[in-house]
């Protein structure tokens, strides 16, 4: 078994495509932590961050990013840990033919001298009535 991260939105409305913000939003949301073992955690860090798909290069920024816990996470006892961030103004979520902008919250516990367990929820990014 390894670290489990379960990342919940509490916040945005709810469609058929997943959550939607529109730009000024709050994202609001938990960060459950089960670690399978002790864990040293140097940051567990929550991230606001879009990046494209498709062809040509790939892009992407963090627009937003907290700092949620530093420490040891104990073996087989559950976290939790809130979240807020401000969605900004762009870029819009866009599916099209050759290009797409993806929004995600990205959870990931930064550990020394192995691979950073994550967990993400991608959400749509647009004005109100798209």
């Amino acid at each position: 078994m390894a670290t489990e991260i379960l990342l919940t939105l509490q916040s945005g409305q709810q469609t058929p495509m997943g959550y939607r913000f529109t730009p000024g939003d709050t994202v609001k949301g938990t960060v459950q932590i089960l670690p399978d073992k002790d864990l040293n955690c140097r940051h567990l860090y929550v991230r606001l961050q879009w990046h494209t798909e498709g062809r040509g290069d790939r892009d992407s920024a963090i627009v937003g990013e907290q700092d949620l816990f530093q420490g040891t996470l104990s073996g087989g006892m559950p976290t939790y840990h809130d979240f807020s961030l401000v969605a900004p103004r762009g870029p819009w979520s866009y599916s099209g033919h050759y290009i797409n902008i993806v929004w995600e919250v990205i959870a990931s516990i930064d550990v020394p001298m192995g691979g950073d367990p994550k967990a993400e929820v991608p959400f749509i990014l647009s004005p109100e009535g798209r």
